[in-house]
């Protein structure tokens, strides 16, 4: 099969095609998916940065979740019967940006009725993270004021409608007032520009009547702990799961953390045991995705482009140029046949060297009888 591969460590440019070997997998535990469309993640481009580094036994091909044909055995590569296959989407450890990818089966999930594979493809890893940390991390209340930062990400955008489903409050921290917009759309009772706002917390303060933020999604953490701190309500939850802004802070400010008395959680789900993921995909797929199908919940979507273009995505996403989910819709076919090349040439040099041997042949029994016509000796 085929996949888009880090070729070393470094920028986009080091996203390339390569022909890797069809993953073997228990079937007792595990599953093939024949994959038709995948969705980036900051994840994606912190390991080619070298940052983060796959769980130890986990493939390096990048890519955190997809959609796709749920396959009987790798012989349904070998025509097209699987798109009669159960239509699937999963969250992944890694292996994304291939053709086929293997996964555990308690990651699996039917594609809501309605819902194209690039929409699919965008639900997996981005709503499971925004469920886990609105509800089994964050504990978010009715009536809670949840600060999200990156508001106009896939999480944010996830993270919005699943705190106005719970009946809370979304601040949403953008880097423009386009996104805000976007946000507000999607059920963000109030958006706060933090590059026009460097003191967001005043803000924050301000439209919760002093209250504060009672949970805080922070995707960011050093160059906004200062501020998210004093945002903090008394008794607040903040969820850290990303360090787009650096992975230190200057001065933790630990006895004011305390007086809030506050909790600080760090989380992944990449990182977690089988046992939870398992419990935590059941968990979201029965809750929310019958919410998907009646409309109430709706994934984002930036931009969709070809597995090819991979490299381009990336980029985008690192110029935080996108509003929602970039997909990358399979263009890469299953396999280049490294092994049948060989045989084909062989069949077409074969084919042409018997064709020239049997005009050779004719051309000498032409000659032959030719020679017996007009010889003196006939």
């Amino acid at each position: 099969m085929r996949a888009v591969v880090y070729d070393g460590f470094g920028g986009p440019e080091v996203l390339k095609v390569r022909e890797v070997p069809v993953p073997e997998c228990d079937p007792q535990s595990e599953c093939l998916i024949k994959v038709e469309a995948t969705a980036l993640n900051r994840a994606d481009i912190m390991q080619r940065k070298g940052r983060y580094p796959p769980p130890k036994g986990v493939t390096d091909i990048p890519g955190l979740e997809c959609a796709g044909y749920l396959l009987n055995s790798p012989s349904d590569l070998k025509n097209t019967s699987y798109r009669s296959n159960r239509r699937v989407m999963a969250i992944l450890q890694g292996g994304g940006y291939s053709t086929v990818v293997k996964t555990h089966l308690g990651g699996v999930m039917e594609i809501p009725k309605g819902l194209s594979f690039e929409q699919a493809a965008a639900i997996p890893e981005t709503w499971i993270t925004a469920y886990q940390l609105i509800n089994w991390l964050g504990d978010t209340q009715r009536g809670d004021y949840v600060l999200v930062h990156a508001g106009a990400s896939g999480v944010g955008t996830s993270a919005i409608q699943l705190i106005k489903s719970t009946g809370a409050h979304a601040i949403a921290v953008c880097s423009s007032e386009s996104k805000i917009k976007v946000c507000k759309d999607l059920g963000a009772a109030f958006g706060v520009n933090y590059k026009e706002e460097k003191e967001f917390s005043k803000a924050v303060m301000e439209l919760t009547s002093k209250h504060g933020a009672d949970v805080i999604l922070d995707p960011v953490f050093g160059s906004h702990y200062p501020e998210n701190l004093k945002s903090l309500a008394d008794e607040g939850r903040w969820i850290v799961y990303a360090f787009m802004g650096g992975a230190k802070v200057a001065d933790m400010n630990a006895p004011k953390l305390f007086s809030k008395k506050a909790t600080m959680k760090f989380t992944t789900i990449r990182m977690r045991t089988q046992e939870y993921r398992d419990k935590l995909v059941k968990e979201f797929a029965e809750k929310t995705l019958p919410k998907f199908e009646s409309g109430e919940l709706k994934p984002i979507i930036d931009k969709v482009l070809p597995m090819s273009q991979a490299a381009e995505a990336q980029k985008r996403m690192e110029k935080n140029e996108n509003i929602g989910k970039i997909i990358l819709r399979m263009d890469i076919c299953i396999s280049s046949n490294p092994v049948h090349t060989p045989y084909f040439i062989v069949g077409v040099l074969g084919f042409w060297g018997f064709g020239l041997s049997l005009i050779h042949i004719c051309r000498c029994r032409r000659i032959e009888r030719c020679r017996s016509r007009w010889s003196p000796y006939h």
